[in-house]
C-alpha cells in the first residue's frame, strides 16, 4: 500500500490480471474521454466505445504488464508498460491495432495516422521500458495516484537498470514526469497536437512524492 500523506489518500497498487481487462478499458475511457487528443482523432459525442477499441490491444497484449490503482477498494487508475522491442504492436497484432484504429477514428484516420507516424519517428530504437499508457479517472485526479503509479514504474526500472520512454500531450503531464527524472527529447511536428516525447535514464532517479 502507498500513502499520499499530503492528501491523506491510501492507494493500493496491484498487478492487472486478465479478469481486469474490461475494468481497465473503463478506466482509460473515463480518463481520456475529454482529452484534447481523443477529441481531435475521435470527434465529439460519445467516444467511450471507440476509446476502448483503440486501447484494447495495449491492455490485452501478452507483451505488456499492467497495474491497477485502488482507493478504498475503488478502481481509480491503471498503467500499462512494455519492454522494447515488444512495446509496439507488430505482425498480426499490428494489423489488428490498425484495423481498430480505422474503425475508431472513422473519417479522421488521416489525422490519427499522421500522429502515429510522427510518434514512430521519435520512438527510440534501443533498449528501454515503455510507459504505454497511464490514466486516472477524473474523480480521483489530483490525489497523488498518478504519482504513486509513476513511482512504482521508476523504482522497478531503476532496479532493472532500464531506461524509460513515454509520450504525453500536456504541459501538466510533462511537469509531473519531470519530477520523476524524465526529460523532453522531442515534440510533435503536427500543429494539431502537442505531443511531447520524454526519456529517462535509470541514473536520473528523482522519486520524490
Amino acid at each position: 500500500m502507498n500513502s499520499d500523506n499530503q492528501r491523506g489518500t491510501d492507494i493500493t497498487l496491484r498487478p492487472m490480471s486478465t479478469g481486469d481487462y474490461s475494468l481497465v478499458d473503463g478506466i482509460f475511457a473515463d480518463a481520456f474521454t475529454e482529452n484534447d487528443i481523443s477529441r481531435l482523432i475521435l470527434g465529439n459525442g460519445d467516444i467511450r466505445s471507440r476509446l476502448v477499441r483503440i486501447n484494447r490491444m495495449a491492455v490485452r497484449s501478452k507483451e505488456s504488464r499492467g497495474t491497477v490503482a485502488e482507493v478504498d477498494g475503488q478502481p481509480a487508475a491503471a498503467m500499462i508498460q512494455a519492454e522494447y522491442p515488444k512495446c509496439e504492436p507488430s505482425g498480426l497484432a499490428g494489423f489488428r491495432f490498425m484495423f481498430d484504429a480505422l474503425i475508431a477514428t472513422r473519417f479522421r484516420i488521416g489525422i490519427a495516422a499522421g500522429l502515429s507516424r510522427d510518434a514512430s519517428k521519435n520512438h527510440p530504437e534501443w533498449a528501454h521500458r515503455h510507459l504505454t499508457v497511464l490514466g486516472v479517472r477524473p474523480e480521483f485526479q489530483n490525489r497523488g495516484i498518478g504519482s504513486a503509479l509513476l513511482k512504482q514504474f521508476c523504482t522497478e526500472a531503476d532496479a532493472a537498470k532500464a531506461n524509460a520512454y513515454l509520450e504525453t500531450d500536456s504541459e501538466g503531464g510533462k511537469r509531473l514526469y519531470e519530477r520523476f527524472g524524465f526529460r523532453e527529447v522531442g515534440r510533435s511536428t503536427k500543429k494539431e497536437a502537442n505531443f511531447i516525447y520524454m526519456w529517462r535514464t535509470f541514473k536520473e532517479s528523482t522519486l520524490s512524492p
